[in-house]
């Protein structure tokens, strides 16, 4: 159904970019993704990334239809829409920002970083290592016998081990897995902005050897799409 299409396109969108920052509200987003209306005090960027983010998931779903391989040229690919007409990102403490420079599509080629929920700063993989590891990822994908679930899970977290990319990783991490769920006949899973501390927390423990609670997570959110669905479904018959 085009409703149920529409409800998750904007709640994913939603979701994902505020878990990144993005300020724009659940309904301007709604509002600018149907209508085009924007807002007062929100920035070219942050719509940037609602429209870009909004026509990834088209993308997504021509890549099933035409049965696209994932690929490390379809992930570049994606990160390209990902950050289409987005070429620089902050970085730095929030006192002393710097500008850097961005190139969609493209690996990092400088070493990033975090700093942790619980103030430690956490390494990416190296810019060197990150063609090996990108490598090795795509192979796990498109080779293994997990259960796909589990498969999207894991993959969603080598993905953020690596951060293969200068800014985008979170979003397109989350895209990855849903390609790989909707591949396999399953809904996307939109995890919701106001539960980020616990999957950050989720990714934290697989940091530290332990993924198990990253993919029971991701496993309740597969069953909190269905629900999504059934809920749609409903509103509909009451119309």
């Amino acid at each position: 159904m085009e409703v149920i299409d529409e409800k998750f396109k904007i709640d994913w969108t939603y979701n994902s970019n505020a878990i990144e920052g993005n300020t724009l509200t659940l309904q301007e987003t709604a509002f600018f993704l149907q209508h085009g209306l924007t807002s007062k005090g929100k920035t070219l960027k942050e719509y940037l990334e609602a429209q870009n983010h909004a026509e990834a998931i088209d993308l997504l779903k021509e890549i099933i239809k035409e049965e696209r391989p994932i690929s490390e040229a379809l992930i570049k690919e994606l990160h390209a829409l990902l950050l289409k007409g987005i070429n620089y990102v902050w970085v730095g403490p929030k006192d002393n920002r710097v500008k850097k420079d961005i190139t969609p599509g493209k690996y990092k080629n400088q070493p990033n970083h975090v700093i942790t929920m619980n103030g430690k700063i956490h390494k990416y993989c190296d810019p060197l290592k990150v063609p090996e590891e990108m490598e090795k990822l795509v192979r796990l994908i498109n080779n293994s016998d997990l259960h796909p679930v589990e498969l999207a899970a894991l993959a969603h977290y080598r993905f953020v081990a690596i951060h293969p990319f200068d800014d985008g990783n979170g979003r397109l991490a989350r895209l990855l897995m849903n390609l790989i769920l909707m591949k396999n006949g399953y809904l996307p899973v939109v995890i919701k902005n106001e539960l980020r501390e616990e999957y950050y927390r989720a990714l934290m423990k697989a940091d530290e050897g332990n993924t198990e609670d990253f993919i029971n997570l991701i496993a309740k959110d597969t069953e909190n799409s269905l629900q999504i669905v059934v809920n749609v479904i409903n509103e509909e018959y009451k119309n």
